[in-house]
């Protein structure tokens, strides 16, 4: 039976990443949240946003951080939303969101508590940097299983290897039905 797995580069492969100019590797906190379409994968996007942010001062960090954890509230039942992941670069926070369309990202901005929370962003300075840009996906390539059980190469979304009848899993169904679980 196919299990997915979480596996990180090996050490060997660490230690050659650090001969490379530019690249660095730390630790860091991912955050990732699944919308009410948080069952399809990246295929079924046709909007991305992107953000970025850094702090200079802690207290209104903080207030940004709770504007934030209101705003993903918000985010569990936004139609059209699919997932976010944020992550900390050193100071830099970036954000990624998938949308099923340009128009529902643009109606969630539109939502009364984002622009409450742009309000707050402006009034109370919580950012010394903030970027924000949504981009339309105009064209990209299928999501692609490559089964472990044959040589088979299927297209997603679907139920079974088109090469031996293999049952594929999708890691995003399956990653929405653990979050559904109590």
């Amino acid at each position: 039976m196919t299990q997915l797995l979480t596996v990180p580069p090996p050490p060997e492969v660490v230690a050659g990443l650090g001969g490379i100019e530019g690249l660095r590797m730390a630790p860091t906190v991912l955050n990732t949240q699944e919308g009410p379409e948080g069952d399809r994968g990246p295929e079924a996007a046709e909007a991305v946003l992107l953000l970025q942010a850094t702090f200079t001062h802690e207290e209104r960090a903080r207030a940004f951080w709770r504007a934030a954890a209101a705003l993903m509230q918000q985010l569990a039942t936004a139609p059209g939303f699919i997932r976010r992941y944020s992550f900390a670069d050193g100071p830099t926070i970036t954000l990624l969101a998938l949308w099923r369309t340009v128009a529902d990202a643009d109606a969630f901005f539109a939502s009364d508590e984002h622009q409450a929370a742009m309000i707050g962003l402006y009034r109370e300075r919580w950012q010394y940097s903030h970027f924000a840009a949504l981009f339309e996906i105009t064209s990209h390539r299928d999501r692609l299983i490559f089964c472990d059980h044959c040589d088979g190469i299927t297209p997603m979304p679907a139920a079974e290897c088109r090469g031996c009848g293999t049952a594929l899993i999708d890691a995003h169904v399956t990653m929405a039905r653990k979050s559904e679980q109590p």
